[in-house]
């Protein structure tokens, strides 16, 4: 049986009694972890109750894991209470929890050659933190929340920037910063430090706390404006598109393993789509899934909203149907390619790589053609033309910055069993920023 060896190392300044780790599972994934000498770890959050928290004192020789599928937290301070069985905190001001200082990273490990492990700052940017795998004691890789010679009151100044003031135009939105030491819904917080919320991480447009990001709508307004059927005088002119087409969404996906089925939308197939914007600046998808002719609406509505583009789970209607959002399947997989072409800018892009322009190829290739170097301000001119939080954190973590990093870049580490033993966690900066 395979055992991966998790330890934490305490680069906080703060005393280990101040720090906690959780291990919160995906789904009814199996469980299986256990600490000094046998003791079983519990979840986090099975149950409505304080939580199943570790002092980093219980952990200081490191936790054994057979089996886990899920999120590792780092508390420091006051951790978050259970709010009901399964929670995990929102990012919202009416979340009792909302105001504590914590952060996570992510891994899978049953033993197998495809487990892997990651960083993430999708949902906030908190605690910066470093992984580092290793096997009999000589390293293998690293995977940096904070790149080399980068501090995070330079993130920190990166992100804040994007929300003071508020970009949104929606009306009460305040920057995304979320202050640590407070009184409940008052507008005089204190100076403590929690957290900078992601785009992504906020509520359906209208609901508290109000989106402070750019929305999307300039970007669509612009596709439209140069590709719609009827454009602007003097509009950008990129081969294939125009007359309402504004991108190829084209490719291979290979279906949803290990044992990928002969058929349906969760086995290998080619898909080959167009899609179009209308004067509404909704979008829609038509062309050939296999050999199915398939039509996939998205509504600006859905594009928009911060679980849309942003959090790259934008639904859709499917020939007609009523709404629904992204599977583990084709569908799915196509939603990937439309939405990762906004959030970098591939759409109605005129930069050239190769002599051949980003907005004309087929959107596999924004994938396999286009250097990570070459994302966000590479491929548009506007800001509004691409995901500035994820273009933010690029230069400056290996993190997720967004949900399809990993189709542009290594943003995981991995597992393999046959040449990892040793996973360990780094956590930092405990400074006051504000």
């Amino acid at each position: 049986m395979n055992v991966l060896t998790v330890k934490f190392k305490n680069e906080s300044k703060l005393p280990d009694s101040d720090v906690s780790i959780g291990f919160v599972p995906g789904g009814t994934n199996a469980f299986n972890l256990s600490y000094s000498a046998g003791k079983d770890i519990l979840p986090l959050n099975k149950t409505k109750e304080n939580g199943n928290w570790y002092k980093l004192e219980e952990l200081q020789d490191g936790v054994q894991i057979e089996n886990f599928s899920g999120r590792i937290y780092v508390s420091y301070g006051e951790t978050w209470t259970v709010l009901k069985d399964g929670y995990e905190p929102a990012q919202n001001i009416t979340d009792l929890n909302f105001f504590l200082r914590y952060d996570k990273m992510e891994l899978t490990f049953n033993g197998k050659a495809t487990d892997v492990a990651d960083l993430t700052s999708i949902d906030y940017w908190s605690i910066p933190m470093k992984l580092e795998t290793s096997y009999k004691n000589t390293s293998v890789q690293t995977d940096l929340g904070n790149k080399k010679g980068v501090i995070s009151s330079q993130i920190y100044n990166a992100l804040n920037i994007l929300t003071t003031p508020p970009k949104s135009g929606q009306p009460n939105a305040k920057p995304a910063l979320v202050p640590g030491t407070f009184k409940q819904n008052t507008d005089q917080p204190g100076s403590g430090f929690a957290r900078i919320i992601g785009p992504s991480s906020y509520p359906p447009i209208g609901g508290v706390p109000v989106i402070p990001y750019n929305l999307f709508n300039d970007y669509l307004t612009f596709l439209n404006e140069n590709f719609g059927k009827n454009p602007i005088a003097n509009p950008i002119v990129i081969e294939g598109l125009g007359n309402g087409i504004i991108a190829t969404i084209s490719g291979h996906f290979n279906g949803v393993g290990p044992n990928v089925p002969s058929s349906g939308p969760k086995s290998a197939q080619d898909y080959n789509l167009k899609a179009s914007i209308d004067t509404d600046l909704n979008v829609t998808l038509k062309g050939k899934i296999g050999s199915t002719e398939t039509t996939m609406k998205f509504t600006k509505a859905s594009l928009i909203s911060p679980i849309g583009i942003y959090g790259a789970n934008a639904a859709f209607s499917l020939n007609k149907g009523s709404e629904e959002n992204p599977a583990n399947d084709v569908y799915g997989w196509i939603t990937g390619d439309l939405l990762a072409g906004f959030n970098i800018g591939a759409i109605g892009s005129t930069t050239e790589i190769n002599k051949e322009k980003v907005g004309a190829m087929n959107s596999s290739d924004w994938f396999s053609k286009v250097p990570n170097t070459k994302l966000f301000s590479n491929l548009q001119n506007k800001a509004t033309n691409y995901n500035q939080y994820a273009a933010a954190l690029q230069p400056l973590s290996d993190a997720y910055n967004f949900a399809y990093s990993d189709r542009f870049s290594a943003v995981q580490i991995s597992l393999n069993p046959a040449t990892v033993d040793e996973l360990q966690i780094s956590f930092f900066n405990v400074e006051t920023l504000l």
